[in-house]
Order: structure tokens, then C-alpha cells, then sequence
């Protein structure tokens, strides 16, 4: 797999872009709204994603939305919490059992074969560069560009360790003009005004016996997961600080950067929150119908060539 710093030289030069945004479980709404747009007739030709949005981003590139919908809808909070293999050096979860499952659901392929232009946003862990992954292994891109610090290890990369693309540019529209995208679509899960945290109530006694199993091991870690924490756990203020980090370099980024078309899915989920798929599919489909009248200006604006 190779990479791009920040210039790509582009063979075509496709009309519509998409940038998915970073956002970890709240990622799942970019199926929403890639399905909703494809209700209305507008598939993209270049997609680009960081984070979680190189995940859907991959699978949509690939023909295999409908795999990673499938999939996603079938899990349960015990099962994401299967998928948590515990290490603690470079990151609390090693991440192999979750990209073994991903592999078990999508095909990994030549980023240069796909049919559709796709790029991933990684960052150098040693520089704080912008590394945009555009050759190599789709899926080895998807793990690089989802290695959020603190959670999942970095990516090696040649002579360099990659972490989560969501840290330099969590909406990568750049990228998608690169690609070649004329009209480019972001997809911003972190929009919203961030929304004060309230505790969980104390699970149903059979649920809390089942999930316990598999919190044993990160007990430490993930202590506020179990009724009567009286603070916020290591997870609670990762998560904090993550969403308050990619909001403020989204907000500055886009200023800078701005797309045709923002989209803002309403998902004020959790960080590890991705049993709830359908909920964020539902809201990535719902912010697309409260963008009607925005979205009609862009398909007039692109059928209109300019004079």
C-alpha cells in the first residue's frame, strides 16, 4: 500500500464527490444517507472517508453497502464486546478480532482496482502530517485510518506509524477534489451542539449478568459500563475529548475547505456505541430528508454547466 502526503494527480475527472466524516459509532448514519441519496438518483464517484467514514466509504466503493448494513443491524452490545481483544501497549484493543470480523463481511481489494476512485485519511503519528492512502489494500487503509489513539493501536506503514485520519481532517472534501469530485457532499457527524453526558441506568439484571462476562477483563478500564460509578470513566472522557477535539477541526477545516453540500446527521451516540446501527442508519436517512431543499440546489447547480 502506498501514499499520498497532500497531491494526488487525478486521471478523471468524476462529477460528484462524497467526504464521510469521522465519528466511530456514530458512523453508521453514512449508510442512511448514502442510501437516502441513492433514493434521489445521486450515486457518488469519488468517495473519501476518515475514521469510521473509510469503513463505509470502502464498502460503498466496493458494491458492499448492502454486506456491511446486513451485518451491522445483527449486532448487540455483548457482540461489540467480543470484538474488544484487550492489550495495553499502543492501544487498549488490539483490533484483530474486529477487522478479522469486518474481513469475514467485506472483500478486500486493490485500492487502485476499485471501481469508483477512494480514498482513506490517515495521520503520521511522528509529523502530525495528513497521509492520504490511495494504493494498496483497502482493508489495511480502513485499519490505519481507524486507529484512534487510546483505543486502537497505530498502523505501520513503510518506516512510519500511521493513527486515525479523523485527527487532521475528519471531513476530507479535500481529498475528494483531489480524487477529481466537481461537487463534493460532506458528511459531518460531529455538527451538532455537544450534549451533556447523563448517567446510564442500571441494566436489567439478566443483560448485566450476560455482558459481565466480557467486561471482566476491561473492568479497569471501562469501570463506568457497570451501575454506581459516581465519575467518568477512561472511556467516558476519551470519548469526551474526542468529540470536542473533531468538532472543533471539522468546524476550521470545512471553513476553509467548504463543501457543495454539508449533510449533519442528528447521532449524539456513544463512542462504542455500535450496536445501535439502526438508530444511526435511520438518522443518517432522516438528516438527508431535512436537507431537501439543499440538496435540489446541488442537482440543479450540477445540471447546469457553467456559462
Amino acid at each position: 500500500m502506498d501514499c499520498f502526503d497532500f497531491e494526488i494527480e487525478a486521471t478523471a475527472v468524476p462529477k460528484l464527490g462524497i467526504a464521510l466524516g469521522a465519528g466511530a459509532a456514530k458512523g453508521w448514519a453514512h449508510i442512511g444517507v448514502l442510501r437516502a441519496l441513492a433514493r434521489r438518483g445521486l450515486e457518488p464517484e469519488v468517495i473519501a472517508g476518515a475514521s469510521v467514514g473509510s469503513l463505509v466509504g470502502a464498502a460503498a466503493a466496493t458494491g458492499q453497502i448492502d454486506k456491511l448494513e446486513d451485518w451491522v443491524r445483527t449486532l448487540s452490545r455483548t457482540d461489540v464486546l467480543k470484538l474488544l481483544d484487550a492489550r495495553f501497549r499502543g492501544g487498549m484493543i488490539e483490533g484483530n478480532r474486529l477487522m478479522a470480523a469486518i474481513e469475514d463481511v467485506l472483500s478486500d481489494r486493490a485500492i487502485e482496482e476499485l471501481p469508483r476512485p477512494y480514498g482513506a485519511v490517515a495521520t503520521d503519528m511522528d509529523t502530525g502530517r495528513e497521509v492520504w492512502l490511495r494504493e494498496g489494500s483497502m482493508l489495511g487503509a480502513v485499519r490505519a485510518s481507524c486507529a484512534l489513539p487510546g483505543l486502537f493501536p497505530p498502523r505501520r506503514h513503510g518506516d512510519r506509524w500511521l493513527i486515525d485520519g479523523g485527527l487532521v481532517n475528519p471531513v476530507p472534501v479535500s481529498l475528494c477534489h483531489a480524487m477529481g469530485a466537481e461537487a463534493v457532499i460532506a458528511v459531518n457527524l460531529n455538527a451538532r451542539h455537544l450534549r451533556r453526558r447523563h448517567r446510564r441506568k442500571a441494566r436489567r439484571e439478566a443483560e448485566l449478568r450476560e455482558e459481565q462476562r466480557y467486561l471482566e477483563k476491561f473492568k479497569s478500564l471501562f469501570n463506568s459500563w457497570l451501575p454506581g460509578s459516581d465519575q467518568p470513566s477512561m472511556i467516558d472522557v476519551l470519548s469526551s475529548a474526542i468529540d470536542i477535539m473533531q468538532e472543533r477541526i471539522t468546524r476550521s477545516r470545512l471553513a476553509g475547505e467548504p463543501p457543495q453540500l454539508e449533510i449533519c446527521p442528528a447521532v449524539n451516540f456513544e463512542l462504542m456505541d455500535f450496536h445501535r446501527a439502526a438508530e444511526g442508519i435511520e438518522l443518517g436517512e432522516k438528516a438527508v430528508e431535512e436537507a431537501d431543499a439543499a440538496i435540489a440546489a446541488l442537482e440543479r447547480s450540477m445540471s447546469c454547466p457553467p456559462v
